[in-house]
């Protein structure tokens, strides 16, 4: 009797594992033939540049998907032009009957997620010629100078080099803290983004590929070097030496400027800071790393076709939205673990006051710049609405106004409507990539537009 008992449990469990065996072919038949006629590609557009760190590599195409389950979230084609941006081709000189506008940042302008059509660059363009060309006889061109995984360092030095030449009437900067944080790392980790494989930096695989900011009037001696390589030998959150480096006293003096709202007060005292630019010290080693990667990976080739199990991508996805359920929310200071954004600090490290401080000083040096070629100046705020990194975003996004304010640059809030959107029940961003999609596009277009209109 047992031993029958015992025969049918057997049949009933090979059945059922059988039928999960068929399910699960099934379903791996549906997901694969999904993506093969829903491609998803993985791509490495950008090339090392002395000057920025890297960009794109002018005069190439290629497709970008966003990861979804196993196939993809959307897909773009992308063109770059002979300048290294994703963009028309232009011409330096601009026609005398052409209003120019640049739009400068990171990912977020260069805006990769969607067709080059539904942009916001390229919406507030039809914008302005439908309304303003009919009546002013001028053609109005948007420009687009982003370059993904941009520090505002990075903004500026595109400006200097590339952006100015275009002679732009106006100049929108997109930020969000990322920007901010990346500006005070020299050091980028997790390369595969630019296809750097297992370059090992302390235990992350890390190379020095960004430029740095330096604010002081010496450059950091031996003995400092010593002493710092002695206080962090335990630490193992700084991996390394970055460049930039803020005096203790003068951080001090700016946080009670910034307490007692002392605003023009620290304009001037953030003017009078020195300011030196650093050139990426890893170039040669990223370009070299860079083509071991595409070597070894992408059979020299910078696009290649990929494809994944759905079954072990359906899995990987249940397990990451069970962490995500019991994940608590991280502590404000949290931020600063993020090895990805290592400061180096000696006297302050990874502190977000000399973090905002060198962003501000970079910011009044651009600011300036701009202003005096001509243009006006108009800064972005999106703090408030991406919110990823954890530093303290409202206070960032006050400190941007207020500055702003003092500094003669024009401010627009715009995580407000994008927030509102989500409140909305609309996001603005994909579900899985985070960037802006066609809809986060749209509202920043309109408000570009909504500013223009009452200059224009």
């Amino acid at each position: 009797m047992l031993r029958k008992r015992i025969k049918t449990l057997c049949k009933l469990l090979l059945a059922n594992i059988l039928i999960f065996l068929v399910v699960g072919i099934i379903i791996e038949i549906g997901g694969q033939t999904y993506a093969y006629f829903h491609p998803a590609y993985k791509v490495i557009p950008f090339a090392p540049h002395p000057v920025l760190g890297w960009r794109f590599i002018p005069n190439t195409e290629h497709i970008i998907t966003g990861n979804h389950w196993y196939a993809r979230e959307f897909s773009a084609e992308v063109n770059i032009n002979s300048h290294g941006f994703r963009d028309f081709e232009r011409i330096f000189k601009k026609d005398k009957n052409t209003i120019r506008i640049a739009l400068l940042g990171d990912s977020m302008i260069s805006a990769r997620q969607v067709d080059f059509e539904k942009t916001a660059g390229q919406l507030l363009e039809k914008k302005l010629n439908d309304k303003f060309r009919p009546k002013t006889g001028k053609k109005y061109e948007v420009l687009n100078f982003g370059v993904d995984g941009s520090g505002v360092d990075q903004m500026l030095l595109n400006w200097n080099h590339f952006a100015e030449k275009f002679d732009p009437d106006f100049l929108f900067l997109y930020l969000f803290e990322k920007n901010y944080l990346r500006t005070v790392s020299s050091i980028w980790c997790q390369t595969g983004f630019f296809g750097i494989d297992n370059v090992q930096h302390g235990d992350q695989k890390c190379l020095g590929i960004r430029p740095s900011i330096i604010l002081r009037r010496k450059p950091i001696s031996r003995l400092e070097l010593i002493e710092y390589r002695a206080q962090n030998a335990l630490n193992d959150k700084v991996r390394s030496l970055d460049f930039w480096y803020v005096d203790p006293n003068t951080l001090d003096k700016i946080n009670e400027l910034i307490e007692f709202n002392k605003h023009q007060e620290l304009l001037q005292h953030i003017k009078l800071l020195p300011f030196r630019e650093v050139p990426p010290r890893d170039y040669e080693r990223f370009i070299k790393e860079q083509n071991k990667y595409l070597e070894k990976y992408m059979n020299g080739k910078r696009m290649v076709k990929v494809g994944n199990l759905v079954l072990v991508s359906l899995l990987n996805k249940v397990n990451y939205s069970i962490e995500k359920i019991f994940k608590t929310k991280p502590l404000e200071d949290d931020w600063r673990k993020n090895s990805r954004y290592t400061t180096g600090n000696i006297n302050d490290s990874l502190s977000w006051n000399a973090t905002n401080l060198v962003n501000l000083k970079t910011l009044q040096v651009l600011g300036d710049k701009i202003l005096n070629s001509g243009s006006e100046f108009i800064i972005m705020d999106s703090f408030q609405f991406h919110n990823e990194s954890i530093p303290p975003t409202q206070f960032a996004s006050n400190q941007l106004k207020s500055f702003s304010k003092f500094s003669g640059y024009s401010y627009i809030p715009l995580y407000e409507e994008l927030n509102a959107s989500l409140k909305q029940g609309v996001s603005p961003t994909w579900v899985y990539d985070m960037h802006l999609n066609e809809i986060g596009n749209e509202i920043f277009a309109k408000s570009m537009f909504g500013f223009l209109e009452s200059k224009l």
